[in-house]
């Protein structure tokens, strides 16, 4: 501020406009820089935008990539009895459950031992000496002693529990005036093989230590379409194939299995829609007015333009290896516009699913099928490639080796893995896991994978939007980070030279005013001298 009131005092110039004007047309160069910040900001806001929807999307990608994510079923249990209201079963299924009604009748449910002592007035009041022998099942006995370090209710139960048995010790508040606190001791593990037993010994003390059964373990009794069954447990998994029962309560009635058509077509509505986001905001990105000339952010960029031609032909091409008279995603009702957006016709899709739920399965999602009773196909890796693959087992000594073809290649590679499970270990077999019933020499057939439409974009998107793998949407995304702080880096620069610059020439200013304001002393003076000498002789 200071020398800002020297400006301009004595050569009666507007010197700060001119430094403002010097500076500013210094700082062009710093604007040409931030127009080119501004522009790749643009572009890392557009391609962050892009990977949001591009994770978006594959979310949505991988509720159909599998089987077991593409088909939905339904269940319905309709009690015989209306007048009861108790619930009979839960039942979950998965993708395996065939359609289908079963009848059921739940006899009785599976149950835990519980045993109880006589009541107490507290849980520190002191018990009899001795020993407790608990026996579970068929296992062999576990003794607790009862002695002066754990002879109260209290201590009892924590030397139970702390046998680490499939029992627990806990505290029972049966209300008694006098003597209301009872150790109840109950089985973890349902069913008759989980039957408890506990005896006392006392050997000292009149405070005696009795357990009472008040419930007996028991398996579960049913019946399905007739046939008696029994089980340990209440959650009953193995009676019909993809689908597990929870036993609730005793009774009666009809389960009732169907493919759930609608959740499917509202899955496969939400895979169009997020295709649509994508494919709209790359045409918007993309775009170029021919009329105005003006152009997207990401006008002729490679990486986007590519992106755009792999989402277009994953949606458009012929799926192979797949059984059934489906093999394009147009045949089942989803339709390419002329914007590049997809339109799904839900009564197309429905009919399909009706005619051959298991080839619209494999359109989107990925399957794999053995030629061999000894071979199971068990799943796959991102690394897996589809095809079909011979195994075969042969031996060398004392070592034998489980192997695979390369998709139908001649040669074959040594599979990774040890009993009866394998997968490949390199090639276009890699990750692809299988199970092996025996394993003598010989061949076992083909595996054969197939990649539906869900699952070849589940590879691509996940190349694009995973960190980990450097992919060309990452590296875009990186260089262009790099860039704006380089820029950033070089306007901290320009406009340290900026200020630099401005004090510059507010110094040689002042300095120029300081010399004026000298020269102008000086004048002063000259002047009151030659004033002065003027007089002198005017008076002579």
């Amino acid at each position: 501020m200071a020398q800002n009131a020297v400006f301009g005092i004595n050569s009666n110039l507007d010197t700060q406009d001119i430094i403002n004007k010097m500076v500013s047309l210094e700082a062009r160069s710093m604007d040409l820089v931030e127009a080119k910040k501004q522009i790749e900001q643009q572009k890392l806001a557009s391609f962050q935008e892009l990977k949001n929807r591009l994770q978006t999307f594959k979310s949505v990608v991988t509720t159909l990539n599998t089987q077991s994510r593409f088909i939905v079923n339904k269940s319905v249990f309709s009690n015989n009895s209306y007048s009861d209201s108790n619930k009979v079963i839960d039942i979950t299924t998965t993708s395996s459950a065939s359609s289908g009604t079963y009848s059921l009748i739940v006899n009785n449910l599976a149950t835990e031992s519980k045993l109880i002592t006589s009541g107490h007035a507290e849980t520190t009041t002191s018990i009899a000496s001795g020993t407790v022998t608990i026996v579970i099942g068929s296992s062999a006995s576990s003794t607790v002693t009862i002695d002066s370090t754990n002879n109260t209710l209290d201590g009892l139960r924590l030397a139970v529990n702390n046998l680490g048995l499939d029992i627990k010790a806990s505290f029972l508040n049966d209300g008694d005036a006098t003597n209301p606190y009872r150790l109840l001791v109950s089985g973890t593990q349902t069913g008759s093989s989980g039957t408890v037993t506990m005896s006392t010994n006392i050997t000292s003390g009149s405070v005696t230590m009795g357990f009472e059964t008040t419930q007996t373990a028991q398996d579960a009794s049913l019946s399905l379409d007739g046939v008696s069954i029994t089980k340990s447990s209440n959650t009953v998994t193995d009676v019909i194939s993809g689908a597990a029962l929870k036993l609730q309560s005793a009774g009666s009635g009809t389960i009732s299995l169907s493919t759930d058509t609608e959740a499917i077509t509202t899955k496969v509505s939400d895979f169009v829609d997020e295709y649509n986001d994508v494919s709209l905001f790359l045409k918007e990105q993309l775009a170029l007015d021919s009329e105005t000339e003006q152009t997207g952010i990401l006008f002729g960029n490679f990486a986007v333009q590519n992106l755009q031609q792999i989402l277009r032909s994953s949606i458009s091409s012929e799926i192979t290896g797949i059984s059934g008279n489906y093999t394009y995603l147009s045949q089942i009702g989803i339709t390419t516009q002329s914007d590049g957006t997809l339109i799904l016709d839900t009564d197309e899709l429905s009919d399909a699913l009706i005619d051959d739920i298991a080839n619209v399965s494999q359109l989107f999602s990925s399957n794999g099928s053995v030629t061999n009773s000894s071979l199971t196909y068990v799943g796959f890796t991102s690394d897996t490639e589809p095809g079909s693959y011979e195994v075969q087992v042969s031996s060398s000594g004392t070592s034998t080796f489980v192997q695979l073809s390369n998709s139908g290649a001649s040669t074959f590679v040594t599979a990774s893995g040890s009993g009866n499970f394998y997968a490949g270990s390199s090639g276009d077999s890699t990750g692809l896991n299988f199970r092996l019933g025996n394993l003598n020499n010989g061949n076992y057939g083909h595996i054969t994978l197939s990649i539906g439409v869900a699952e070849i974009l589940n590879r691509q998107l996940k190349n694009l939007v995973d960190s980990s793998l450097n992919g060309p949407l990452v590296t875009e995304l990186d260089t262009i980070k790099e860039t704006v702080d380089d820029f950033n880096e070089t306007l901290l620069k320009q406009a340290e030279r900026l200020l630099a610059f401005e004090e510059t020439l507010k110094a040689r200013f002042t300095n120029l005013e300081i010399v004026l304001g000298r020269l102008n002393a000086q004048k002063d003076t000259f002047n009151s001298a030659l004033s002065g000498i003027k007089n002198i002789f005017q008076k002579k």
